[in-house]
């Protein structure tokens, strides 16, 4: 009887089968973190946006003129009724995290207590990498925002 030797035995097949597993598992350690970043500046950038109509609320539910006041040094948000009256304060979601002036500065922004603005206008949000323009309108006091 003669053997012929064709084909591929198990050691070299599990040897291939492992060395393609590591290749093809390297992209899957590096870009997950890329996407993560993103999602997370979104999610941030909706959280902002969702404490801009959190102050506009709280001046429409007490009835009384609500401020906003952005501090980079200090990376804190907050909520006042008055030059020393706050009425929360939120620490900023990412380090890297910055208002920036446009058309309007974010600290000269408040709510009348009918829940208008007092005054419209843009601003720049940005975290890290990552850029969105805030626009509050005049009227029904609508804050939107976009990403760059």
């Amino acid at each position: 009887m003669i053997h012929s030797k064709s084909g591929y035995t198990l050691i070299e097949m599990l040897i291939t089968l492992s060395i393609l597993s590591i290749l093809l598992s390297i992209p899957l350690t590096t870009f997950p973190r890329l996407t993560q970043t993103s999602q997370e500046a979104d999610l941030i950038a909706k959280q902002v946006q969702d404490q801009f109509i959190l102050a506009q609320q709280v001046a429409m539910s007490t009835g009384r003129h609500t401020f906003i006041r952005t501090d980079n040094p200090n990376k804190e948000f907050s909520i006042r009724f008055g030059l020393f009256e706050e009425y929360l304060i939120i620490p900023y979601q990412d380090p890297d995290m910055t208002f920036e002036f446009m058309t309007i500065s974010p600290s000269t922004i408040s709510f009348l207590a009918n829940g208008h603005p007092s005054r419209s206008g843009t601003f720049l949000l940005r975290i890290g990498d990552h850029r969105y323009t805030f626009t509050v309108y005049l009227g029904k006091g609508v804050v939107t925002y976009k990403k760059l």
